[in-house]
C-alpha cells in the first residue's frame, strides 16, 4: 500500500484560487452544453438519413455541434481526470464519468478530424 512521505500530500493539494473557481462555474454548464450539442449532431445526422441531400449549412452545422461535442467532452474528462487523482484510486481504476466522457472525446476526436478534412477538401 503506497503511503505518502511526511507533508507531501499538502504539497499535492495545493490549489490555485482562481482554477478551482473556474473549475467550479464551469462543471454545471458543460454536461448541459455536451448534451445539447450531442442530440444536435444527432439530430443532422438523423436529417441527411431521411432526406438524403446535404446541403451546406447542414454539413457545417454538423461540423460544428460535432466540434462542440469534442470540446466539452474533453474538457470534462479533464476535470472528471484532475478531481480524482490516480493515487487516491484504488487500483488506478477509472470512474464511469472519466471512461464515458474519454471515449466520448477520443472517438469524436478523430470523428471531427476526418469530417473537417473532407469538408476542407471537397471546395
Amino acid at each position: 500500500m503506497y503511503r505518502p512521505k511526511q507533508g507531501r500530500e499538502q504539497e499535492q493539494r495545493t490549489n490555485r484560487p482562481e482554477q478551482s473557481q473556474l473549475i467550479r462555474t464551469a462543471l454545471p454548464v458543460l454536461p448541459m452544453v455536451f448534451w445539447v450539442a450531442a442530440a444536435i449532431c444527432v439530430v443532422m445526422i438523423a436529417v441527411y438519413a431521411i432526406t438524403q441531400s446535404m446541403g451546406t449549412w447542414l454539413s457545417w452545422l454538423t461540423g460544428i455541434s460535432l466540434l462542440v461535442v469534442t470540446v466539452s467532452s474533453g474538457a470534462i474528462a479533464w476535470i472528471e481526470f484532475r478531481s480524482n487523482p490516480e493515487e487516491d484510486a484504488e487500483r488506478g481504476e477509472w470512474t464511469n464519468k472519466m471512461l464515458f466522457y474519454g471515449l466520448v472525446f477520443a472517438i469524436t476526436f478523430f470523428v471531427a478530424f476526418l469530417y473537417w478534412a473532407s469538408l476542407f477538401f471537397a471546395r
